[in-house]
């Protein structure tokens, strides 16, 4: 009988997790006014030895620069209280540490999409 390895990544489950978690997080439990758009976390990259976490956010109707760079430190102010909710809600032993970052790639690819329809036309 030939017992064949399951190949097994933990740091995109961890990271898959992770960005479930967020999300929620972000969406229920974080009350600040500022927050005030649709916050939707695009991709979480991990480190190797999973101690930080990049969570990369988007944003719907960014037109305003400096809203999106006040959501941004809001996020990053409020890391230690997420890490403390997802330490409560996953089985990890050490929780990363967080750093938000903004992904714009929905936008830039519905204006090239948008480009490439007009040339169409």
């Amino acid at each position: 009988m030939i017992i064949m390895k399951k190949s097994f990544d933990r740091s995109l489950t961890v990271s898959q997790e992770l960005q479930k978690k967020i999300a929620i997080i972000i969406q229920r439990s974080l009350k600040d006014p500022r927050i005030n758009k649709i916050i939707t976390v695009c991709a979480v990259q991990l480190s190797q030895d999973l101690s930080y976490a990049r969570i990369f956010i988007g944003l719907f109707d960014e037109q305003d620069k400096t809203n999106t760079r006040s959501i941004l430190s809001v996020l990053n102010r409020s890391t230690n209280y997420i890490r403390k909710l997802l330490f409560k809600s996953m089985r990890l032993r050490i929780v990363p540490n967080l750093i938000f970052v903004y992904d714009d790639s929905y936008l830039k690819g519905t204006r090239i999409a948008n480009i490439l329809s007009h040339l169409k036309r």
